[in-house]
């Protein structure tokens, strides 16, 4: 009697064990799964982004100040694709801020930026900024923006890092066409 008693609380030890094993083999898969995804959700929000190259001014009338920009930016290292119509440009002059959308065409506006691609890189989408891409955003402000003064621009994708060029405007504008950055 005592003999099966023991087997039978052998069996039940051993029962128990085997589910506690298999919940802590559970639990590990599943809290594996998440530490991936959060991994890669973490890469592709600190390596994504636009990297500015150059700056353009431009004078659309006979005055000394600056109505459109020019912003040549393409792709940070390791960065993923940049869906156009999920990123926002904030233009800040020292009397305006203004937020503009992807517009779909080249065209701009004050509430819409353009886009042109200089360089089509081998993935080229419209409407996207690839690997390889060279896009120049065009961008028209509220109020034309006079000599001697602070502008920001920040490109901010939806997931990734934004990307800031900050300038003075030069004291002295006579060129319709002039680089304000680098």
């Amino acid at each position: 009697m005592m003999g099966v008693g023991t087997l039978i609380i052998f069996i039940a030890v051993i029962l128990v064990a085997a589910v506690a094993a298999a919940v802590l083999i559970s639990t590990t898969s599943n809290l594996q799964q998440r530490a991936l995804v959060t991994g890669g959700q973490t890469e592709e929000g600190v390596s994504t982004g636009a990297e500015a190259v150059s700056v353009m001014g431009q004078d659309a009338s006979t005055g000394h100040d600056i109505e459109q920009l020019e912003m040549l930016v393409r792709l940070q290292s390791g960065s993923e694709s940049i869906k156009l119509n999920n990123t926002a440009v904030v233009l800040d002059t020292a009397d305006t801020s203004q937020n503009l959308e992807y517009s779909g065409s080249d065209s701009s506006n004050s509430t819409h930026y353009g886009v042109s691609y200089v360089k089509r890189g081998i993935n080229w989408l419209e409407g996207y900024m690839g690997r390889g891409d060279i896009v120049k955003l065009y961008m028209n402000t509220t109020n034309p923006v006079g000599e001697n003064l602070k502008v920001r621009i920040r490109v901010i994708p939806r997931t990734g890092t934004a990307t800031i060029v900050e300038f003075t405007t030069p004291d002295v504008m006579t060129d319709q066409r002039i680089t304000l950055w680098p």
